[in-house]
C-alpha cells in the first residue's frame, strides 16, 4: 500500500499559497512552518505548526481552495499524504480523529464569534442557528464554496433541523454560484426541536446547548483535576508547587475533551501570572504574550493583557505598559475593576 512521501524544504520556501487547489495533507516532521491567513474581520494572522501536527487538512478533505499560505522558516522536513492515504492512515486511529474534530470545532466557534462581532450581535443562541448564520454570511459575501460547505455541514448534523429546508435550497443555489436569493425571508432564530446531542458533540464530550448538567468533581489525576490543584496552590501562595503542575499541563498533548482544553488554556495563563507574582517580569511577559498569541479569543484574554501591562511596567517599559493598559480599557466588560485600574494606571503614567 502506498504511503506518504517525504519532502525537504529550504528556508523561505512556500509549501502552498492561499487559494491554491488543495490536494495534499501535510505533517511537520522537522523544522518550522508558519501559516498566514486572513481572519473574518480582515486582520492578517500567523500561526506556528507544531512538530508532528497535520496542516492543510480541512481544505483537502473539503475539496475547497487553501485558506492560508504555508511557508517554511529554516529548513524543514514534511510528510505529504494524498487524501486517500490520509483517510486510510487515520481510519483506525480514533484519538487522531477526535483531536482533529476538536480543533475544527474550536476554529468554527472562533469564526462564529468573529462574525457576530462584525454583525454587532450578542451571544450565541445555539449551534444550529449559528451554523446557518455563518453559512448565509459567507453566501451574501459571494463566498460560494464556503457557504455550500457550511450548509452541507448543517444538513449533516441537523438533517431534521428547523432550517433543513432552507439549508437545502440555499445549498443548491450556492453550489451553482447563483447570487443570494432576494426573495428569501431573513433568517430568524428558532430553537431546535428536541435537544438531542449530535454525534460530533458525543465524540467531543461537549454538553448540548439545550441541556445543562451539574459538573461532577474532576478526577484529581485528570487534566482538569490537575488544573484545580494548581489553582488551589496559587490561592495558597504556594507558587513553586503550582508552577511545577502548570508547566506539566501546558505541554500535555493527550487532551480529548473541551474541559481538557479549557484547563490547558487556563494553565498557560496562570503560568504567566505566577511569573509576575514572583517578580519575574521578563518571564511573565514572554509567557503571557504566548497566551495572547495562542488563544486570541481566550477566556482570560483581558486578564492576560492586564498582566502584560503590569509586567511591562515592572520591566520599566512605560510606553509598552501604557499601550497595553489602553488596550485593556477597550475590552469588554467596560465597567469592571480591571478597566478602572487600567484607566488609573494610564493617568499615573501620564
Amino acid at each position: 500500500m502506498a504511503g506518504p512521501i517525504v519532502r525537504n524544504y529550504k528556508n523561505g520556501s512556500i509549501i502552498y499559497f492561499e487559494k491554491d487547489k488543495a490536494e495534499d495533507i501535510y505533517v511537520l516532521q522537522k523544522g518550522r512552518v508558519i501559516l498566514t491567513f486572513t481572519s473574518v474581520n480582515g486582520n492578517e494572522l500567523k500561526e506556528d505548526v507544531r512538530l508532528g501536527e497535520f496542516f492543510g487538512v480541512k481544505s483537502a478533505l473539503g475539496k475547497y481552495p487553501r485558506e492560508e499560505t504555508a511557508q517554511v522558516l529554516g529548513d524543514a522536513t514534511i510528510l505529504v499524504f494524498k487524501v486517500g492515504e490520509f483517510e486510510r492512515f487515520v481510519s483506525n486511529k480514533t484519538h487522531l480523529i477526535i483531536k482533529m474534530l476538536k480543533v475544527f470545532s474550536s476554529q468554527l466557534r472562533q469564526v462564529h464569534r468573529q462574525l457576530r462581532e462584525i454583525l454587532g450581535e450578542g451571544e450565541v443562541k445555539n449551534a444550529a442557528f449559528e451554523l446557518m448564520n455563518v453559512a448565509e454570511v459567507f453566501y451574501k459575501n459571494g463566498n460560494y464554496d464556503h457557504a455550500a460547505y457550511a450548509f452541507g455541514k448543517y444538513l449533516e448534523h441537523y438533517p431534521q433541523g428547523t432550517y433543513a429546508s432552507r439549508a437545502k435550497d440555499l445549498l443548491d443555489s450556492a453550489s451553482k454560484n447563483s447570487p443570494f436569493p432576494i426573495n428569501i425571508p431573513p433568517l430568524e432564530y428558532k430553537a431546535e426541536a428536541g435537544g438531542a446531542r449530535t454525534k460530533l458533540q458525543e465524540m467531543l464530550k461537549t454538553p448540548a446547548s439545550e441541556t445543562k448538567q451539574e459538573a461532577a468533581p474532576a478526577d484529581p489525576n485528570s487534566i482538569p483535576g490537575q488544573s484545580q490543584k494548581a489553582t488551589t496552590l496559587i490561592n495558597a501562595e504556594k507558587y513553586g508547587e503550582a508552577e511545577t503542575i502548570l508547566k506539566s499541563l501546558v505541554t500535555r498533548e493527550d487532551s480529548t475533551t473541551q474541559d481538557d482544553e479549557k484547563a490547558i488554556e487556563k494553565a498557560n495563563y496562570q503560568l504567566g501570572v505566577i511569573h509576575y507574582k514572583k517578580n519575574e517580569f521578563d518571564k511573565a511577559f514572554a509567557t503571557l504574550s504566548g497566551y495572547v498569541k495562542n488563544f486570541p479569543k481566550g477566556t482570560f484574554l483581558k486578564e492576560a493583557i492586564f498582566h502584560l501591562a503590569v509586567s511591562a511596567e515592572g520591566m520599566g517599559d512605560k510606553g509598552k505598559a501604557k499601550a497595553l493598559y489602553s488596550k485593556v480599557t477597550m475590552l469588554p466588560p467596560a465597567d469592571d475593576s480591571m478597566t478602572s485600574t487600567a484607566k488609573n494606571k494610564l493617568k499615573e503614567l501620564g
